[in-house]
């Protein structure tokens, strides 16, 4: 019995987990120009991966040691049974080696692992890649080795003498039942590592191919729920390059600033909360008095509906077509020309703080993934700092985050989250009184908080030698939905305040343009003079040269165009034009009936969108989120 479970259990592990450290070698030989780790990082890289691919070998055996603790439940293991284990070993091995050996030549072509994807490649292309496997020497000698190590494995392991009597049947029952009871605690406790976009809780963006492996993030995408895109081609790839650039890069003349730029994301934020002709707007004292020193912008907009969706527009460049944010969607580990990696490249200490409990709704994966290298969560404040449901308190949050800027390494760029703003709306105790409702909505008393929260943030902040080398940048992460006197349109529903300011040049002007979510990246970078490229589906806040407009998702169908003037509302299903509408005085909008103005907008306009659209599918499609293959 014990030579039994030496075999079919301890060396089988072994083997599986010892195919794929040697796949992962083989893999990063062929795409060691896609890593340019230096050895430390590389050692690191591989150490991790270790322990990636030992819990997702325990994932994949669970049926198999259920099989063998099954089989104990019988005086005697028999042949029948022994075929059952050999099947399903074999049947993950070959998973494991098929999937591996693919990513090895398929990686270099779409820059992250296999998932659901090569499905569609398999349906389209099945010829070509069969061609692509039978005239490369090397695809079919890994294979060929392959399916030798395999009947290797499966010979060296076998028992060959039935029946295998099982002369402590307890014993055997009941270590079983400890390995299958140990494998299940272990998922439980490392589930959220099984998933690939835990890559970036570990190693750093760039460098998570070589750390994941492409079974468990084949497996992965099935369960994922992940939106999978479609390429178009309304025009030739240079054509669109060329009507609608999408990276961002100073002049060769720009020289870097050193400047710090801090990020405030105002949960559920809408620009009638800081508009100064909204009569029934929340009391908002010291956000007003910041405003009359600051650049602030009446006709900004979220380029999505979500705060997830909010954080990777802002962080990322990229609005959210797919109803996803870029880094939990299929193309997460995509190489990307993020701000905060381009930041981090240019010498810039990264940082995101969130004052929920630890990777609060993915945000730490996310936000390494574009770059930000430092998290702060609320987790380490006392327990009375606590709203009882999101998190911190914005207040203390916000001192707390404060205090840490003390310590970051100049010059940095730094993003905070506020949560306090979010339903349900609760505030400390000891200031129900100190915030009273004027106007009978929701959420207005805590909108006041949060004003109240950033003016201590400030009084503290302008004390500090870090304060004077940063810009401060402003806005909500999506319109609030909670104040029932605000009567949302296609218009205003994506209407978001956005303000910035800078210590050194307390400015006090007030722009009309169009402004969006998605200029962020290029203003960062504009603000700062990297050299760098960064990629940006917008423009920096400064570019008045440009026809300026946003873009959004309004439904599952409809993409909107906004720009100073009009709405349009496209079905990107059935790829032709819905509605569109005339914006008036506060965000009103009216049906456009002007047959001139209409045609106008069918010819100019309706085809930029279609070269937005191209740029963003295709980008992400082909996965050329970065300059070297722009």
């Amino acid at each position: 019995m014990k030579g039994f479970l030496v075999k079919y259990l301890g060396f089988r592990f072994i083997i599986l987990l010892a195919l794929l450290q040697v796949l992962r070698l083989v893999f990063y030989f062929f795409n060691q120009s896609s890593f340019d780790l230096p050895i430390i990082g590389l050692i690191q890289t591989f150490i991790y991966s270790f322990f990636y691919d030992f819990i997702s070998i325990v994932f994949y055996l669970i049926p198999y040691f259920v099989l063998l603790f099954s089989f104990g439940l019988f005086s005697c293991i028999k042949r029948w049974q022994v075929f059952l284990l050999d099947v399903y070993f074999t049947l993950i091995f070959l998973f494991i080696s098929i999937t591996s050996i693919s990513d090895i030549f398929y990686y270099r072509f779409n820059m992250h692992r296999l998932n659901l994807e090569v499905l569609q490649l398999l349906k389209d292309s099945s010829a070509g890649v069969l061609q692509f496997a039978v005239t490369h020497f090397t695809v079919l000698l890994l294979f060929v080795l392959a399916f030798v190590v395999l009947l290797v494995s499966l010979k060296f392991t076998r028992v060959k003498q039935f029946p295998i009597q099982l002369t402590l049947k307890s014993s055997y029952i009941k270590f079983i039942g400890a390995v299958v009871f140990f494998s299940a605690v272990l998922i439980f406790s490392f589930s959220k590592y099984l998933s690939p976009l835990s890559a970036s809780l570990l190693v750093k963006p760039g460098y998570t191919g070589l750390y994941i492996n492409s079974p468990q993030t084949f497996l992965y995408s099935f369960r994922s729920g992940w939106t999978y895109v479609k390429p178009l081609q309304f025009v030739t790839d240079s054509e669109a390059n060329k009507a609608y650039p999408v990276f961002y890069a100073n002049a060769d003349t720009a020289k870097p600033t050193h400047r710090n730029v801090v990020l405030f994301i105002l949960e559920s934020f809408s620009y009638s909360y800081l508009d100064p002709t909204n009569l029934e707007k929340p009391s908002t004292p010291f956000f007003d008095s910041l405003i009359k020193h600051s650049a602030f912008y009446t006709r900004a907009y979220a380029n999505n509906m979500t705060s997830a969706n909010g954080l990777g527009s802002l962080l990322s460049g990229l609005p959210s077509l797919m109803n996803q944010p870029i880094f939990s969607s299929a193309y997460a580990n995509n190489p990307i020309d993020a701000i905060g990696i381009r930041l981090q490249q240019n010498g810039y200490e990264t940082h995101f703080a969130l004052g929920a409990n630890d990777d609060h709704f993915g945000f730490k994966k996310g936000t390494k993934l574009m770059g930000l290298e430092n998290y702060w969560s609320g987790e380490p404040l006392p327990k009375d700092k606590h709203d009882g449901t999101w998190g911190i308190y914005d207040e203390p949050f916000l001192q707390y985050f404060a205090e840490k800027s003390n310590h970051f390494k100049q010059p940095f760029f730094a993003t905070l989250f506020t949560i306090s703003s979010h339903y349900p709306f609760k505030l400390p105790d000891s200031l129900l009184s100190k915030f009273p409702t004027r106007h009978g909505y929701a959420n207005e008393r805590v909108v006041s908080y949060v004003d109240y929260a950033f003016k201590k943030y400030f009084d503290y902040s302008r004390t500090q030698s870090w304060y004077n080398n940063t810009i401060f940048l402003f806005t909500g992460d999506h319109v609030s939905k909670e104040n029932d006197k605000e009567k949302f349109n296609a218009n205003s529903h994506f209407h978001v305040p956005i303000f910035v300011f800078d210590p050194l040049n307390p400015v006090s002007k007030v722009y009309n343009q169009i402004i969006q979510h998605t200029d962020f990246p290029s203003t960062i970078a504009s603000y700062t003079g990297i050299k760098d490229s960064v990629i940006s589906f917008g423009l920096p806040f400064n570019d008045t040269t440009k026809y300026r407009f946003t873009v959004n998702r309004y439904s599952e169908n409809i993409i909107q165009m906004i720009d100073a003037e009009m709405l349009l509302q496209y079905d990107i299903i059935n790829q032709k034009v819905l509605d569109v509408y005339r914006i008036g005085e506060k965000d009103t909008i009216q049906l456009e009936i002007d047959l001139e103005r209409l045609n106008y907008i069918q010819t100019v306009k309706v085809p930029l969108l279609k070269v937005y659209m191209q740029q963003y599918f295709n980008r992400l499609y082909f996965n050329r989120l970065f300059t070297s293959r722009s």
